[in-house]
């Protein structure tokens, strides 16, 4: 039951629906959602220089002009970004997180570490006067951000690149803010939890379903799953149920619905609320379907 959780997560990362059964030793994990130690290293400040032709320097006076907007270079947050992408991975359910480098001896055990390096691109803000319908306000410039990074997740043993990933926070995405202070930190906030739901996504929780709970009619209405507080379980999690079986000598998998945790129960074995999807579940249970589950993002 345990290589097919494994084997689920595979297909949904890589998109691929069908797997031969006889490759599944050459990539599962020896183990359920395995934690990694992340050491969070430098992150290199590298802008884009803007051209001073003259040319440039008029198509930027006239976008002032038509727009009403100046884009600011924002260079003295760059620690700031570097700290929100730290918490970004903090926010990771599978990974335990250390500000800095490893040191030597940390990794002779072999024990799963990955380390996490990038560049800063972007940090800039859009200035616009805003003046108010009320004549007697002074009009006054409100602000949004945008910052720009490339994230690299590598193997701490080897420097093999893992994923590498640009996240875009486009000021168009943001409101108008009062300050350049909070113009930054709204950025920041949306910087970190993107990172954090993208790495959630690679390195998802995964469990099955190990007993029917309440039943409604023809639903299922509750289930049990193995996934305590051992391995992350929190109440309330929410995760996507899957069916899986041999098909031609292969794994399919199929899309029944989503459960909700209620109530962690123990180390390794929590109670669920089904959302959506009650029907289908209660048949593939009835039919004897291995059912497993995979947190959503």
């Amino acid at each position: 039951m345990k290589k097919r959780c494994f084997l689920l997560v595979w297909m949904i990362l890589s998109s691929i629906t069908f797997l031969p059964a006889q490759d599944l030793d050459d990539i599962i994990p020896g183990d359920r959602n395995v934690r990694f130690r992340v050491a969070v290293g430098d992150f290199d400040f590298t802008p884009k220089k803007k051209k001073t032709s003259v040319g440039s320097v008029l198509g930027t006076i006239s976008e002032a002009v038509i727009l009403g907007q100046v884009s600011t270079q924002q260079d003295q947050y760059a620690n700031d970004v570097r700290a929100s992408i730290l918490k970004g991975f903090t926010g990771v359910r599978r990974f335990d997180v250390i500000d800095g480098y490893f040191k030597e001896e940390e990794l002779s055990k072999k024990n799963p570490a990955l380390y996490v390096d990038g560049t800063i691109t972007n940090i800039t803000t859009t200035t616009e006067l805003y003046k108010p319908s009320d004549k007697s306000v002074v009009p006054y410039n409100m602000y949004r951000a945008h910052v720009v990074v490339t994230v690299n997740l590598k193997d701490a043993y080897d420097d093999h690149v893992i994923s590498s990933k640009t996240f875009n926070v486009a000021d168009y995405e943001l409101t108008w803010l009062k300050s350049v202070d909070a113009a930054i930190n709204e950025a920041l906030k949306v910087l970190a939890n993107r990172i954090a739901r993208y790495h959630n996504e690679l390195y998802p929780l995964n469990a099955s379903i190990v007993e029917s709970g309440n039943v409604k009619k023809d639903k299922q209405k509750e289930v049990y799953i193995d996934l305590g507080a051992a391995e992350g379980a929190v109440k309330d999690l929410q995760l996507t149920v899957y069916s899986v079986k041999m098909v031609a000598g292969r794994y399919a998998q199929k899309e029944l619905g989503r459960i909700k945790i209620i109530e962690v129960m123990g180390d390794e074995i929590s109670l669920c609320k089904v959302q959506k999807g009650g029907k289908e579940i209660k048949e593939a249970l009835d039919n004897g379907l291995d059912v497993v589950v995979v947190t959503q993002h």
